[in-house]
């Protein structure tokens, strides 16, 4: 009881349950048991109690975490993921070093939405956060913490180089970081996040550093497609002798600079959807965006080895949604199909924390599962409110419930999404579709009249996540619609998100 009373002056996380007594050469300890799936084995905090009296020894160092998001990627265009193109050297590598997840899937097709579950844990109806231009735009609460959020707490560093738009401190996305800070292009924003680096690679009067989180976002991939021609030659056909733009410079030229939604209708109206080498012609330049980017995620790699921080610095690699190219009719990302949820995601773990490299695993996770994945491997509880899960138990022992995929559009509130198994339905409005992904990876044959039971359960399973999402956010302050600034509005009317008169 005394151990019981002590425990609970501490502020330890989680039942007392989760620990046990062991026997070291300084005395007896506390650590957490191995049933306690919510606390990593890399937690070693220990408790000494000698004699009615109680002290605790030293933290062990806590790892960094650069999280880089590229916007818009698909993982079939990757190397990594069996691209036969060689689009993405450097994201290979991350690969070979860490954990490749082949079947993660995002919680939104648009980017504040998506970006924002992954950086509170909860699904979209939990935090309301939608892209600009979207009815009912809202700002994060203050009461739903981020990673940054929590990381801050524990002492951690904390630093953003984005693209901004979509992801705007103003939605809340600055919540919890010291410095955010919003770019244009991605050349600027690895620039600004290398320095960042030489930041937190300085050390205090003491002679330490504080332990930090670097957030890093680019739209490079996303559209209009205009890579730099060094990269363009690098996959585009000399003898195309289609309309579409293939460069910002071609582009300014036909409709002069600032026009921004003049520049995104001039690049789309050129493209014939009726010709294949049209399509292929838009893949090439969108490949071709991808190598740029992963030559400036390979800057910031070789800078964290540069300055002795990588054998301390958890890596992950992921995107907010994919990119369709016809699969179903369209292009962008305006829809709930498997092409634009599937998103790449890698983790590259430091070698003290003695986790698995070049593993490769296909159960089916989620964005949302991202942040409770890192509070365990760093050693740090996980509020009670997530609803994604830690995938450590598949990193840890390759075994864990597959769990089912809630995706949101939040525009018109009843656009949503739920894989279970190899079940995917898909209701937008008052149309429902349900798709059996063992015989129909495509989505093409809906199964909707004649699975009544499947399409009842899943129907069921929304109805569960959405109450539940309701529940939590009716629980938080109230936050009033965000004001867009005018360069904001300038970026999200060159990404096509805005027209002159929304």
């Amino acid at each position: 009881m005394r151990i019981e009373r002590f425990l609970r002056g501490t502020g330890l996380p989680g039942p007392l349950t989760c620990y046990i007594l062991g026997v070291d050469g300084q005395g007896a300890f506390l650590k957490p048991s191995r049933r306690s799936r919510r606390y990593s084995v890399l937690w070693s905090l220990a408790l000494v109690v000698l004699a009615g009296s109680c002290r605790r020894s030293e933290d062990p160092p806590k790892p960094n975490l650069v999280l880089v998001s590229i916007d818009t990627l698909r993982p079939d265009h990757l190397t990594a993921y069996g691209y036969e193109r060689p689009t993405s050297p450097v994201i290979s590598r991350l690969a070979d070093e860490g954990i490749v997840f082949e079947q993660a899937f995002s919680q939104s097709p648009k980017t504040a939405t998506s970006h924002m579950s992954l950086l509170t844990g909860v699904y979209p109806p939990a935090h309301r956060v939608a892209n600009w231009g979207e009815r009912r735009v809202r700002r994060l609460s203050a009461d739903s913490p981020t990673l940054a959020t929590l990381l801050a707490r524990l002492g951690y560093r904390t630093e953003a180089h984005t693209d901004g738009g979509n992801v705007s401190a103003r939605l809340g996305f600055g919540q919890g970081f010291e410095r955010y800070v919003e770019h244009r292009g991605a050349g600027t924003v690895f620039d600004g996040a290398r320095q960042a680096l030489d930041q937190f690679a300085e050390e205090d009067g003491a002679g330490t550093r504080a332990p930090f989180f670097l957030f890093v976002h680019t739209f490079e991939v996303h559209d209009p497609y205009l890579p730099p021609a060094e990269y363009a030659a690098e996959f585009v056909d000399p003898s195309y002798s289609g309309d579409i733009i293939g460069s910002r410079e071609e582009l300014e030229r036909l409709v002069g600079s600032g026009n921004y939604w003049a520049s995104h209708e001039e690049y789309w109206n050129r493209v014939d959807r009726e010709d294949p080498a049209d399509l292929q012609h838009l893949q090439d330049l969108y490949d071709a965006g991808i190598l740029y980017t992963d030559v400036q995620l390979g800057t910031l790699m070789d800078h964290l080895r540069s300055l002795d921080l990588d054998a301390e610095t958890i890596v992950v690699v992921l995107s907010d949604h994919g990119e369709e190219f016809l699969e179903h009719g369209g292009f962008l990302h305006n829809s709930l199909f498997q092409e634009i949820l599937h998103v790449p995601l890698i983790f590259r773990f430091p070698e003290g924390l003695a986790l698995p490299t070049g593993l490769r695993i296909q159960t089916i996770v989620r964005l949302v599962d991202v942040l409770p994945t890192l509070l365990e491997v760093m050693g740090l509880p996980a509020p009670e409110h997530l609803q994604g899960h830690s995938l450590m138990p598949l990193i840890g022992e390759g075994e864990a419930p597959t769990r089912p995929v809630f995706s949101q559009w939040l525009a018109g509130g009843r656009i949503v999404a739920l894989r279970d198994g190899d079940w995917k339905y898909i209701r937008v409005k008052r149309q429902e579709q349900l798709f059996d992904l063992s015989e129909d990876p495509g989505e093409s044959v809906d199964r909707l009249s004649v699975r009544p039971e499947v399409l009842a359960r899943l129907q069921a399973e929304v109805n569960e996540i959405i109450g539940e999402s309701f529940a939590f956010a009716e629980a938080q302050t109230p936050t009033r619609p965000p004001r867009l600034d005018e360069e904001t509005r300038e970026q999200l009317e060159a990404l096509g998100y805005l027209d002159g008169d929304s």
